[in-house]
């Protein structure tokens, strides 16, 4: 346990998350390192968020409570962050918690390294169980200016392999010196919605003079099947919002000496955004489009679709709306905890029980679908039929985009 060190700031956006706000709370309470400040903004949630959060507040003195309006996540993070009085900055959304243990060892860093932020892993949680522990794609240990330019920021969004992050985007598995997060954070739009954690955390990594990159993963991610970003569907305002994010990244990677290295980088964030939303149909014609994460499928193919993450559930709800497949089976190796969930998701052993023409194996990350792959084939899936994500090299990327209405820059 630490009882010294900078203050911390914990803040906590809260939105219709009354199940899971509790365990939140005390997890961010609970914690060993002693020296925070705990925000908890309700950004107009209306259920019982209200009432929980001003319960929180006469029990730990640590604890401000913040009732707005509802404007959003980035709003939400915004309002905690003008008053935050912590030299240094962390955010947990309200439906995940964190081990005891987790800011003792990033603020530990902090103080024996003296550096701007540290970025850790996580571990992501379905239904309560821990499915994957990650860590960032590039090599933990501490990063000079000197090395965050030559080896961090090339591979900072994209690695080389299509959307494999060398840095996650996520804000909540970080803690950042409050000078170098502000400025970033206050000039994301609150329109923002998707993708807006790498709208503040890159730019404020370019900010950071150094940055310890750390394997500890205390950070509990929890995927939820009607969380927002899985259950929106296409609005009017959403080419317009994709755009306000680019938008926000090229203006500051514009004017850094390494615009040649990031820029790329964004052109391919951007490009993965959309291929995780299967081709967003922007004109809501019901019909497929070069951005549809398969290609050259026949009309009225039987399709089954192989995993049922974020990317899964997009995938399955594009299908659904086009009369150009006929889904038959949809499969996953973790199927029981989904059909928990509600969702209609079958074992890997069912395949041997339909007919199909093609398996769309729904992972956007290279390395999981090959080990995919390789698992459907020793089932005896024919190599032919299974169908990874087109990942769109052979396209000039801002050509394809502009195409699409995005306003991506030449």
């Amino acid at each position: 346990m630490i009882n010294f060190g900078p203050l911390l700031s914990i803040i906590v956006p809260i939105y219709k998350v009354e199940q899971y706000l509790p365990l939140c709370i005390e997890s961010i309470i609970n914690q060993t390192y002693r020296n925070l400040e705990i925000i908890l903004v309700n950004d107009g949630s209306p259920d019982n968020c209200k009432k929980i959060c001003d319960s929180y507040q006469k029990l730990d003195n640590r604890i401000i409570v913040i009732h707005k309006s509802n404007e959003g996540l980035v709003s939400a993070r915004k309002s905690g962050l003008q008053i935050s009085k912590g030299e240094y900055i962390g955010y947990v959304d309200g439906d995940d918690w964190v081990e005891p243990n987790m800011y003792e060892e990033l603020m530990q860093l902090v103080i024996t390294e003296s550096v701007d932020i540290v970025a850790a892993g996580h571990k992501e949680e379905l239904n309560g169980v821990v499915v994957e522990v990650l860590k960032n794609s590039l090599p933990s240990g501490y990063y000079s200016k000197e090395k965050l330019n030559n080896e961090l920021y090339p591979f900072m969004i994209c690695t080389g392999a299509f959307s494999q992050f060398g840095i996650f985007s996520y804000l909540w598995n970080k803690v950042f010196k409050r000078e170098v997060l502000f400025p970033s954070q206050m000039a994301v739009s609150n329109e923002i919605f998707m993708a807006e954690d790498a709208a503040c955390t890159y730019p404020a990594f370019l900010s950071a003079n150094s940055i310890y990159v750390t394997d500890s993963n205390c950070y509990h991610y929890r995927q939820r099947v009607d969380s927002m970003v899985k259950s929106r569907d296409i609005d009017d305002g959403e080419l317009r919002r994709y755009n306000l994010l680019y938008k926000n990244l090229y203006n500051q990677f514009s004017i850094s000496p390494l615009s040649n290295l990031l820029i790329p980088q964004l052109d391919l964030f951007l490009l993965s955004l959309l291929t995780v939303r299967s081709g967003l149909d922007f004109q809501k014609s019901g019909k497929l489009n070069e951005l549809f994460a398969y290609k050259r499928i026949p009309v009225g193919s039987k399709i089954v679709v192989c995993g049922a993450g974020t990317f899964g559930q997009h995938l399955i709800k594009r299908i659904q709306h086009n009369m150009n497949f006929n889904l038959v089976k949809w499969v996953d190796s973790l199927f029981h905890i989904y059909k928990n969930l509600g969702l209609r998701v079958d074992p890997y052993d069912e395949l041997t029980n339909c007919e199909y023409d093609f398996i769309f194996v729904a992972y956007i990350n290279e390395k999981h679908a090959e080990l995919v792959k390789f698992e459907l084939i020793k089932r005896g899936v024919i190599l032919e039929k299974i169908l990874l994500v087109n990942h769109f090299m052979e396209y000039p990327i801002k050509e394809l985009l502009n195409r699409f209405g995005l306003e991506v820059h030449y």
